[in-house]
């Protein structure tokens, strides 16, 4: 009879596990936000002109993509929404998610966190964006470095900010849960976040 080999996949997976690859350095993020700059203020525009409360995008599930707004809504048959027009998902329209989708694969970031005060908020007034630059996790830790635009984090005084060390030092030390700002221009950030298990 076989003996099961569940215990040295494990072993190996955990061993694996204890092994975290090393964010891209600050300067790497840097150089890349100065090439693509253009192009993260153009989602910032978009996501501070148009949309709606805060989200995920792209949407987290599927079924995000098929909401409507309550005016889309209400413009249409009683039956609900005419499928010939365009729904707004949390207020962008059809031509904005296909910018912001360009956008998100020249600037190299995954999606777009976007945070505000309400469900129907809208504008630029409080408005936060995490675009999500590199992620990796094991089974011990999941550390994330994102590009983020926030016009109060300057005058917060309960988050920590680095000017002048890369962040990667910071997590190298980090024996807890992690997050830390590093100014880049205006109100442009690199935000290192770190979460043990």
């Amino acid at each position: 009879m076989k003996k099961p080999i569940i215990v040295p996949i494990v072993a190996i997976m955990s061993a694996a596990g204890c092994k975290t690859a090393l964010p891209p350095a600050d300067d790497e993020i840097l150089d890349s936000f100065e090439k693509h700059e253009a192009a993260f203020n153009r989602i910032y525009d978009i996501v501070a002109g148009n949309s709606v409360g805060s989200f995920h995008y792209p949407p987290l599930y599927q079924y995000e993509t098929a909401l409507a707004d309550s005016a889309a809504r209400q413009s249409n048959t009683p039956d609900g929404p005419d499928e010939e027009t365009d729904t707004p998902v949390y207020g962008l329209s059809a031509p904005d998610r296909t910018m912001l989708d360009s956008l998100l694969a020249e600037t190299g970031c995954g999606f777009i966190l976007v945070d505000r005060d309400g469900p129907y908020t809208a504008g630029a007034e409080n408005l936060s964006l995490t675009m999500q630059y590199y992620c990796h996790g094991t089974m011990r830790a999941t550390v994330s470095k994102s590009i983020v635009y926030d016009a109060g984090l300057r005058n917060r005084k309960d988050i920590d900010k680095a000017e002048h060390t890369d962040l990667n030092k910071m997590y190298g030390k980090a024996n807890s849960d992690t997050t830390i700002y590093k100014p880049i221009k205006g109100n442009w950030y690199i935000k290192l976040d770190v979460s043990r298990y």
